[in-house]
C-alpha cells in the first residue's frame, strides 16, 4: 500500500513539473487596415485581435511601420511601443486592438506617419508583436499593404 502511494505521489510530482515547461505565447491576427488609399490628413486604422491562453495580456504591443516602393522596402520604424496595462481587468485572454495612425499631418492623440518623399505613391503596412506579462512574445504578423498617395 505504501509503495502504491509513493508511486502515485511521484507520478503526480513529475506531472506537475512537466506542466511548468509548457508556455503559451500570445497570438495576433490583423483583421483589417484601411482606407486602401490614404491622403494627407487621413487616419489609417488597423484592427487586430490578440489572444493568450494564460490570460496575462498586460505588457505591451510593438507597432512596426513599413514603407515600400513596389517590392522594395524603403524604411522600417518600430519605435512605437504601447503599454497594454491600462486595458481594464487584470486577467485578459482576448483583446481587440484598434491602432490609429495619422498620415502626413500631426493630429492630436494619433501616432504620426510622415511621408517625406512626395514624388510618387508608396505602399505602407503595419506589423505587430505582442508581449505578455510572462515575457512571451507573439510571432510577427503584418497587415496587407495600403497606398500612401502624394500630398
Amino acid at each position: 500500500m505504501k509503495r502504491i502511494l509513493f508511486v502515485s505521489v511521484l507520478a503526480l510530482a513529475l506531472g506537475a513539473c512537466s506542466k511548468d515547461k509548457f508556455k503559451t505565447v500570445p497570438t495576433v491576427k490583423i483583421n483589417s487596415i484601411g482606407p486602401s488609399e490614404a491622403r494627407n490628413g487621413d487616419i489609417i486604422q488597423v484592427f487586430a485581435t490578440v489572444t493568450d491562453k494564460e490570460g496575462d495580456l498586460q505588457d505591451s504591443v510593438i507597432v512596426v511601420r513599413k514603407k515600400f516602393n513596389g517590392s522594395t522596402l524603403l524604411s522600417t520604424d518600430s519605435s512605437a511601443k504601447v503599454s497594454l496595462k491600462g486595458l481594464g481587468s487584470p486577467v485578459k485572454d482576448k483583446i481587440e486592438l484598434r491602432i490609429s495612425i495619422s498620415y502626413g499631418k500631426l493630429l492630436p492623440e494619433f501616432a504620426l506617419y510622415q511621408e517625406l518623399e512626395r514624388d510618387f505613391d508608396r505602399e505602407f503596412s503595419v506589423g505587430l508583436i505582442v508581449r505578455d506579462n510572462a515575457g512571451n512574445r507573439s510571432e510577427y504578423v503584418e497587415s496587407d499593404r495600403i497606398t500612401l498617395k502624394k500630398f
